[in-house]
């Protein structure tokens, strides 16, 4: 599961990356959903708006289908300027994995293994 997260959030991150002045949009808190982006950006041409959409919808179809009881938040970090963290959560009666909190980042919920990234989108 570690693994998964911690390609997935590197994956997310380079998404940032590419629409870097959209990166505020990909802002997303523990329980929230993703909006459903009604293009396609694979297939089509998407504003920068959307395509921050879209991003979001396939990571988080991407860990539900991989992950059990999965959740992910993404944050800007308290302090830090310009640098933003993603936070994954996957269901871990044992709590196997847990990252500290650093910069403001949310806590692991209670009965869940974390994994942390922290980066630079621009």
């Amino acid at each position: 599961m570690r693994a998964i997260a911690m390609v997935t959030a590197q994956d997310l991150a380079e998404r940032m990356r590419l629409n870097a002045p959209q990166a505020a949009m990909y802002t997303k808190a523990w329980g929230a959903s993703t909006s459903s982006a009604a293009l396609n950006c694979a297939s089509n041409a998407c504003s920068r708006q959307n395509l921050a959409e879209w991003d979001m919808q396939a990571v988080q179809q991407n860990l539900q289908q991989q992950m059990p009881e999965v959740d992910f938040a993404v944050f800007p970090l308290l302090g830090v300027a310009q640098w933003w963290g993603i936070l994954i959560a996957w269901h871990d009666g044992q709590e196997t994995y847990r990252t500290d909190t650093q910069s403001g980042s949310p806590d692991c919920p209670a009965d869940m293994s974390c994994w942390r990234l922290f980066f630079r989108p621009d």
